[in-house]
């Protein structure tokens, strides 16, 4: 694949230097426009210059400062307007003022305001703003709520949140930001300097090539500028494939400890639910008290609630009228029909996703999502992504994921969908193990009768 796109790209430079020394000998003025041969000359002397690195360095290192001013400005407008309506009309009219003042005009009015050093950095912070704050605010904007949703279900602050859930969703649109800034903000930076002269840079190098009428120089300084361009560009593609995750230690072997010590009895009690949506009544008057010492399972047909329900117990959604009762200090854990997996993330680091890390050292995180992988047969995928899974195998990712918060509630919607016979009757073998170690208050939304060995279930109908 890289040697097929390397041939083209060859050939490409191949065809501009040719048809360069074609235009250069047919006009044949060499002081106007100069050979390939003497271009190349031109541009091998400049790294030897008393003043090359300095000039360079100068011009990156302000460019460098814009970016990061406009880079944090935008996105913290960004992030205020992706969640408050109100911000996000405030910023409109400015961002679109912004984006479409023309940057000679702004360097020309900024000459006037900033010393020649200060200027390009000016240009460089309003010519890349606008174009990052766009990106940023349509990448945040465009995170599926699901993940959202998955993410408070499992008690995630707003800031694990922001952290784990929109900017790993947001990178493609901010990082297509960066690299379209960059290549604006780099050449509006040139032209600052050209027009601000300051001591040292690449514009001003230009510009006294230009006075000069030094054309080799002049053109050289341009390759220069597109050889940088270049390379940042490479640079933020580099970055952009990083894929951060926090690996896990190599795991041990982890056992399950059962206690002889008498579990607190758990309850949610759900009082006088009313739910519609829309025109639809799913719950009038709904009354039930959940408690641990049993396992629940919620049966129905397909759109009757049991689906909501469990979003009314998870706090996920707010019922019409009536409320649910249960201690405000209660953790929760929620497997999810529809798996909700971080596309970013490996099955292990999804599965870690729900621990809590205050409560566990890393080892111990590591030792109890291999174990749940292992017991759940998905040791061999720990190291792939969701999208190389089949969706039985997401399923029981979801609820591996669920396991391992290890919470005082855990809401299971279809754990078992999409998985054969024989491998259901494993999984509830293990589950029913589980729940006798952990002692959850357990609600299990399913179409299916479950029988789980050495626990009492008990049926409610929605």
């Amino acid at each position: 694949m890289k040697q097929t796109r390397l041939i083209p790209t060859l050939l490409s430079i191949l065809f501009l230097g040719l048809a360069w020394q074609i235009i250069a000998l047919s006009i044949g003025f060499p002081a106007i426009f100069p050979s390939l041969i003497d271009l190349l000359k031109e541009t091998a002397r400049l790294f030897t210059s008393d003043n090359f690195y300095t000039d360079l360095f100068s011009t990156i290192l302000r460019g460098s400062i814009g970016f990061a001013f406009a880079f944090v400005l935008a996105l913290l407008l960004a992030v205020t307007a992706a969640f408050s309506s109100f911000w996000k009309a405030f910023f409109q009219p400015i961002i679109i003022f912004s984006r479409s003042v023309p940057v000679v005009s702004l360097v020309l009015i900024a000459i006037l305001w900033f010393s020649p050093p200060q200027l390009p950095v000016f240009i460089a912070l309003v010519t890349m703003f606008p174009i990052l704050y766009q990106n940023i605010l349509t990448g945040l904007e465009s995170v599926d709520y699901k993940y959202v949703e998955m993410a408070q279900a499992f008690g995630k602050s707003s800031y694990k949140r922001f952290v784990s859930i929109y900017l790993p969703a947001s990178k493609s649109n901010i990082f297509a930001g960066i690299s379209t800034a960059m290549g604006f903000g780099w050449r509006a930076i040139i032209i600052g300097e050209v027009l601000a002269q300051p001591i040292h840079g690449i514009g001003t190098a230009m510009r006294q090539a230009q006075a000069y009428i030094n054309v080799s120089e002049l053109i050289a300084w341009t390759v220069v500028a597109v050889v940088v361009s270049y390379l940042f560009e490479f640079i933020i593609k580099l970055i952009r494939r990083i894929n951060v995750e926090h690996m896990l230690p190599a795991s041990r072997p982890f056992e399950l400890k059962y206690s002889n010590q008498p579990a607190e009895i758990k309850n949610i009690t759900a009082l006088n639910l009313h739910k519609r949506f829309k025109e639809a009544a799913v719950f009038n008057s709904f009354n039930q008290v959940f408690d641990s010492r049993v396992v629940w399972t919620l049966k129905g047909f397909s759109g009757k609630g049991k689906t909501t329900l469990l979003r009314l117990l998870s706090g996920l959604d707010k019922p019409d009228s009536g409320e649910i009762r249960y201690k405000r200090d209660f953790s929760l854990a929620y497997s999810f029909q529809d798996m909700r997996l971080l596309p970013w993330l490996t099955i292990s680091g999804n599965v870690a996703y729900s621990v809590d890390s205050t409560h566990y050292h890393r080892q111990e995180v590591s030792d109890l999502v291999a174990y749940l992988l292992f017991r759940l047969e998905l040791a061999d995928q720990a190291h792939k992504y969701p999208h190389e899974l089949s969706g039985g195998q997401q399923q029981r990712v979801g609820l591996a994921r669920a396991l391992a918060a290890r919470t005082d509630v855990l809401l299971l919607d279809e754990p078992l969908t999409g998985l054969d016979d024989e491998l259901k009757v494993r999984i509830i073998d293990f589950l029913s193990e589980w729940i006798a170690v952990n002692k959850p208050l357990v609600v299990w939304a399913t179409h299916e009768n479950i029988q789980l060995k050495g626990l009492e279930v008990n049926e409610v109908f929605v």
